[in-house]
């Protein structure tokens, strides 16, 4: 049969909920810019270098998931404080042209927390064991430490700040698809597409929602993670050789797709250039974040060619300083920009990397500079979500660069406030990115055009939204 890609799409507005981890310490977000070129300039040495050499936790980031392979389906449309029916449709041209702002690829799951001194002493030492898995699929933990995981929250934060978005990704029918689809859903309102099976998944033992169970030491607030994906094999879906009509007209009416490493562990390669090139085709922007399976990555082989692929053919590339090492061979934020960007072969306008509590340096292609923010100071309660998060206002900012609605400066002062406040949140999905919270640090930040700017953004995304 055809096999296809389940469309699930989210209204901006989402509700916010905490849960299940402790501590709280100091980060720093992204608020001043300094400018410099990138061509022909010295690597920093030094101080400088060793300032450049900070690590993010590892906890900061998410576990891999699955795709989801329907063939028929039925639609909703709810706006915001609608009964039923479609959504007013916006005057806004981007949204006359397109039907998403962002859309991503794979990557969706449900977390659900699990304190490691709940668990059997047997059974603390060895995270990703099966024996663990099969203890917590006997022994799940109750709803109230459930929270959608993955590209949700890029979606939800993508939502919070404006964009209509659309997630092409696999939701079971079973209690934790369920649990997914009312987050998601966002209380009825935006768009959700349901599909049914046809087969595949039950043959494949991968019928139902992938679950990731993060285990959550309170004394150090480490995350370890354990999910059925760990155990392979890889990619999971490897007969995918076509698309859903549903997903490729997603893909061609989007402004942004966000594409991320874990993705290569689930699809096909050739999938996901089809599907990275058909959103270009048609006027979007690729952005590509190799995240914590940037390892994988160095085989020498297919692997290595897939990543490759994707840096040659992103619009945006983003990653931390430590997957630089992985991808480049450095961890200089300079430095690596500077490779990337330097590559002959390469479509990028913006290459990204993350710095933790010292901000993020974009590099961009067109003028030759190199754009760096520093960070504001908040009350951490956790750093997961906060890249994903900051991807979504990379995608809106971009969106809006092009058509001359905002600058480089004003993007990076609303992606540091948006991953910023996130990291105020316990976990992640509906924990993302507060509105409110990122008004709050942008607005304690002075007047400066650049804040001022990132303001505007989220006015200008909201007015073509509601």
């Amino acid at each position: 049969s055809i096999t296809a890609l389940l469309r699930y799409s989210i209204h901006p507005t989402l509700y916010r909920r905490a849960h299940g981890f402790t501590g709280a310490h100091t980060v720093r977000g992204v608020t001043s810019t300094s400018v410099r070129d990138f061509h022909g300039m010295e690597p920093f040495r030094g101080a400088t270098q060793g300032a450049l050499g900070y690590r993010a936790p590892r906890h900061a980031v998410h576990a891999p998931y699955r795709i989801h392979i329907p063939t028929t389906s039925r639609h909703r449309r709810v706006g915001p404080g609608e009964t039923g029916g479609p959504r007013p449709s916006a005057t806004n041209e981007r949204l006359e042209a397109n039907q998403f702002d962002l859309v991503t690829l794979s990557n969706l799951c449900v977390d659900v927390i699990v304190p490691k001194d709940t668990l059997p002493a047997s059974m603390r030492g060895a995270p990703k064991s099966g024996t663990l898995l099969e203890y917590l699929g006997q022994n799940p933990p109750p709803e109230a430490s459930w929270e959608v995981g993955g590209n949700t929250n890029t979606l939800i934060a993508g939502a919070r700040l404006g964009m209509r978005t659309s997630a092409l990704g696999h939701i079971g029918d079973d209690t934790f698809g369920e649990f997914l689809c009312k987050v998601l859903g966002g209380e009825n309102s935006g768009i959700c597409s349901t599909m049914l099976d046809d087969g595949l998944f039950e043959k494949q033992g991968l019928r139902n929602t992938l679950v990731c169970y993060v285990i959550v030491d309170k004394e150090t607030n480490k995350h370890e993670f354990c999910s059925r994906y760990d155990f392979g094999p890889w990619p999971l879906f490897d007969n995918m050789t076509e698309l859903s009509a549903g997903a490729e007209e997603a893909l061609r009416n989007t402004s942004a797709v966000f594409v991320n490493g874990f993705v290569f562990d689930e699809v096909p390669e050739g999938l996901v250039v089809h599907a990275a090139k058909l959103s270009q085709s048609h006027g979007a922007a690729v952005l590509f974040d190799p995240g914590p399976r940037s390892w994988s990555f160095d085989d020498g082989g297919a692997r290595r060619h897939a990543l490759d692929t994707m840096l040659r053919i992103a619009d945006i590339v983003l990653m931390t300083e430590e997957e630089a090492d992985a991808v480049v061979g450095t961890e200089d934020a300079y430095e690596a920009v500077g490779r990337l960007m330097d590559r002959k072969d390469s479509n990028m306008s913006w290459c990204i990397v993350k710095m933790g509590e010292r901000g993020a340096l974009l590099g961009d292609r067109k003028t030759g500079q190199m754009f760096l923010q520093e960070g504001y100071k908040v009350d951490v309660e956790d750093t997961v979500g906060c890249g994903d998060s900051f991807a979504a206002a990379i995608a809106l900012g971009f969106g809006m660069c092009r058509r001359g609605e905002a600058d480089i400066e004003s993007t990076l002062a609303l992606a540091g406030a948006v991953g910023a406040a996130t990291a105020m949140g316990e976990g992640a999905g509906r924990n993302v990115a507060d509105i409110s919270r990122v008004r709050g640090i942008l607005e304690r930040n002075g007047s400066s055009s650049k804040v001022k700017g990132a303001l505007q953004m989220i006015d200008s995304a909201w007015q073509t939204t509601i």
